[in-house]
């Protein structure tokens, strides 16, 4: 989300990265689809620019790649001039979720940070509230259902997944780092669908749970931002991707190997290296790229 700028269409079909994988549900554009009817509007002019024929769209197997899932959602909440594609009893203009960024970016730490982003997204919505809570030695962010999220239910699991990952993006950017999920948990059964879960939350994932919410280590929450206005307004260029792809980099993972590098143990234990880490600072960065530390090679 927040006011991602749209990506230059490949001149090839399929993929945005050669060899991209594609699979984001089919249900998905479906609920982008019913966001345009209930305003009356055709998704037509969008739809082809993401490069998703009118069959697929017909096909409730068919998945797509996150390219064509960036562009699908980018181009159409300029197109309904709502960030939200439809969730909420009232539209979020263009910029709302950046507004949430920039409020959680003077943060000393990702636990104020998250508290705020979670607080003022209740200044944009009275249909959903979510809160940060921490038991033990576990975090979690919950999303609280007040009103029904479109007009018909066909948009909750679309919103209730986009906000959850949305969120959860945003934090990983936040500290420059993979925050691993212990669990997922979603009010509904599982669809057919299931299966992609796994991959924008990765970890254990029930479903026909109390309410929609993400758990993980409490210790990330300490955790300084490495990230400031400057990241952010180059980020905020195109942000989608955090949304819809996976952060790599691990920084607490990260610290443990430094500390056994730093040990009197042998670094090669088994023969086998430790793994190299990404070294990228672009503040577009989603720990995916290529720049890789130094391997040792004892």
């Amino acid at each position: 989300m927040y006011t991602p700028a749209l990506p230059t269409p490949p001149a090839r079909r399929a993929t945005g990265v050669r060899g991209a994988m594609a699979a984001t549900p089919m249900a998905f554009v479906q609920a982008v689809v019913c966001a345009y009817e209930a305003r009356g509007m055709d998704p037509a002019a969008v739809l082809q620019q993401a490069q998703i024929a009118p069959d697929q769209l017909r096909c409730d197997k068919a998945r797509i790649t996150a390219w064509e899932m960036e562009v699908l959602c980018g181009g159409a909440m300029r197109e309904l001039g709502d960030e939200a594609l439809g969730w909420f009893d009232r539209r979020l203009p263009w910029g709302s979720y950046g507004m949430l960024a920039h409020a959680c970016i003077t943060a000393p730490h990702l636990g104020l940070a998250l508290a705020r982003w979670c607080r003022h997204h209740g200044l944009l919505t009275e249909t959903i509230t979510l809160t940060l809570g921490q038991i033990g030695d576990t975090a979690c962010i919950t999303i609280t259902e007040h009103r029904p999220i479109g007009d018909d239910g066909r948009l909750r699991e679309f919103c209730l997944v986009s906000v959850l990952r949305n969120i959860h993006g945003l934090a990983c950017w936040l500290i420059d780092s993979r925050l691993p999920l212990v669990r997922a948990d979603f009010p509904f059964e599982a669809p057919a669908h299931a299966d992609v879960y796994a991959r924008p939350f990765p970890g254990t994932v029930h479903f026909g749970a109390v309410a929609a919410s993400i758990q993980f280590d409490a210790r990330y929450l300490a955790l300084p931002l490495a990230r400031d206005e400057t990241d952010l307004r180059q980020m905020l260029r195109r942000a989608l991707p955090l949304t819809v792809l996976p952060y790599r980099r691990d920084r607490l993972f990260a610290a443990r190997v430094r500390q056994l590098l730093a040990s009197d143990r042998p670094c090669c234990a088994a023969r086998r290296c430790w793994p190299s880490t990404c070294t990228c600072r672009s503040a577009r960065c989603t720990g995916n790229c290529n720049r890789k530390a130094r391997r040792c090679n004892n």
